[in-house]
């Protein structure tokens, strides 16, 4: 069960490289290496100012989500119920095993790494969306 990776359809390199470039520029987020996942993961967190969103919306301490580096590219994030049953119904994610068992958050899942351009702006779109719960009420 950990670690929770991506097995097959794996993105190309760029795709998962640029995933992980402009996920980066989002307003105030900061990298680190994640202490939930494997020591090449960037995690995306917000200092303390920033992360106002509720419990649910932080995998660790301020860290709403982490990147697996290439060749896997899968990611992990925190969503709000609504997005997170869309993502899910939709194929693009499903519910981490640790939030299956009630150990983290419901909110925490596995998002599907992107392959092509278009599955990059999906992929985008939740990680915003992760970040948007981890920011709270603005």
């Amino acid at each position: 069960m950990v670690p929770y990776v991506q097995l097959d359809q794996w993105p190309p390199r760029n795709i998962a490289e640029e995933l992980i470039e402009r996920s980066l520029r989002l307003p105030h987020v900061k990298s680190r290496e994640s202490r939930m996942a494997s020591p090449r993961a960037r995690a995306l967190w917000l200092p303390d100012t920033f992360a106002v969103g509720p419990p649910e919306a932080f995998i660790d301490g301020h860290e709403f989500c982490h990147l697996h580096p290439p060749p896997e590219g899968g990611i992990h994030l925190t969503l709000p119920e609504g997005t997170r049953s869309l993502a899910v119904g939709m194929g693009w994610a499903e519910p981490h095993p640790v939030a299956r068992l009630g150990a983290m958050p419901a909110s925490l899942v596995m998002v599907y790494a992107p392959r092509n351009c278009e599955e990059l702006a999906v992929a985008l779109r939740l990680v915003q969306n992760s970040y948007d719960f981890a920011r709270g009420p603005v």
